[in-house]
């Protein structure tokens, strides 16, 4: 057998080594395509979204996407989850419907202390006809106040992985940062939820609080921000003074929630207060027509004393151009509003015209 010759193995080692990609260009080539695998075609086909509950067929909280639940302190928005896992629990609870078979739920409260998290699922059980074993099967309740933020997303993981459930409830996401206003920790935060509802097909609510001024309705800092930025749906919670809660969706990507309202009842159980909320609205607009028209009277009446004043300095009796010319200066108003204001009062009896004259109706009229 013919000897290889040394430099030509020499050089097919060489021009091998050079074919070689580099580890940087193996790097580049894998990211392309990671990201060709994401591209969308008109032949892409993408499955519906899945909802996990419904108002009056309108679904919200979509899976395998995160979404918020915000308001203001004490404004209601943990006995709206109770509301939200009590439906999912048991098919339907008010007007809130589960989309989903028999669930399983994981609600973190990372506010309260053990005690008060236990009354959860006593209100739970208090509102549903479920067993406590089906409870028990189907709702996984944690206290985490006592938890840092430092672990309290690889906790959350870690439930996620073992128990499996279609939906999460975080009751206070905000701990799950060293500051809400901490802008790259807000975002991979955020970034890391959305890859574990991704990745388990589940939903993920987060509870955020509004910022504290009366006029301003956004969730808390760089944490707010970036959770109003990617939720598929915001929930918004607002306590009237009676004590009803209304629960609106005023962010969704998709169709709006239609609102629901729920209250306290004096045992301290929520009940549905759909009822009261529309007989407490139609009292509201009640209250504001009677005192828009109260202010027209007040305004009709102050209006009518000037022209009485007018006819009276004029001896009783004043051509209508002219009454309209001093009315327009005694109210500061053009001539159109004063024409008809003068119009209306004829035609209502409190002033008289003849011709071109005006007089003040006989009951009215003023010593002159």
């Amino acid at each position: 057998m013919e000897a290889t010759n040394p430099q030509v193995l020499a050089d097919a080692i060489v021009a091998q080594a050079v074919a070689q990609p580099t580890s940087e260009e193996q790097a580049r080539a894998q990211q392309l395509a990671e990201l060709m695998a994401l591209r969308i075609t008109t032949s892409t086909v993408v499955e519906e979204e899945k909802y996990a509950l419904s108002v009056d067929g309108v679904g919200f909280f979509a899976l395998g996407d995160i979404h918020g639940l915000k308001g203001k302190q004490k404004t209601g928005k943990s006995a709206v989850l109770k509301v939200c896992a009590a439906a999912l629990l048991c098919g339907q609870m008010f007007r809130v419907k589960s989309e989903l078979t028999e669930p399983t739920v994981l609600f973190l409260d990372t506010e309260q202390k053990a005690s008060d998290v236990k009354l959860i699922i006593d209100e739970i059980k208090q509102m549903t006809p479920c067993s406590d074993e089906y409870i028990d099967q189907h709702l996984y309740l944690y206290p985490l106040r006592r938890k840092s933020y430092d672990s309290l997303l690889a906790d959350t993981r870690l439930l996620i992985e073992t128990i499996k459930p279609q939906v999460v409830f975080i009751d206070g996401l905000v701990d799950y940062v060293a500051s809400f206003n901490d802008e790259v920790m807000s975002r991979e935060l955020i970034h890391d939820l959305l890859q574990i509802c991704e990745e388990h097909g589940c939903a993920i609510v987060n509870v955020l609080h509004e910022n504290k001024a009366a006029d301003d309705p956004n969730m808390r800092g760089h944490l707010g921000t970036v959770l109003s930025q990617k939720a598929g749906s915001v929930l918004q919670c607002q306590k009237a003074k009676s004590g009803i809660i209304s629960v609106s969706c005023p962010d969704a990507r998709h169709g709006n929630m239609p609102t629901w309202n729920i209250r306290f009842n004096d045992e301290g159980h929520l009940v549905d207060a759909d009822a009261e909320h529309h007989q407490e609205q139609q009292a509201k607009r009640e209250r504001k027509q009677a005192a828009k028209q109260e202010a027209r009277e007040l305004v009709e009446k102050s209006r009518l004393e000037a022209a009485l004043h007018i006819i009276a300095e004029a001896g009783g009796t004043i051509a209508r151009n002219v009454l309209t010319k001093r009315l327009e200066e005694a109210t500061k108003l053009s001539r159109t509003p004063v024409s008809k204001f003068i119009t209306k009062m004829v035609k209502d009896g409190k002033l008289c015209e003849n011709g071109k004259m005006i007089t003040a109706s006989p009951e009215l009229a003023l010593p002159f």
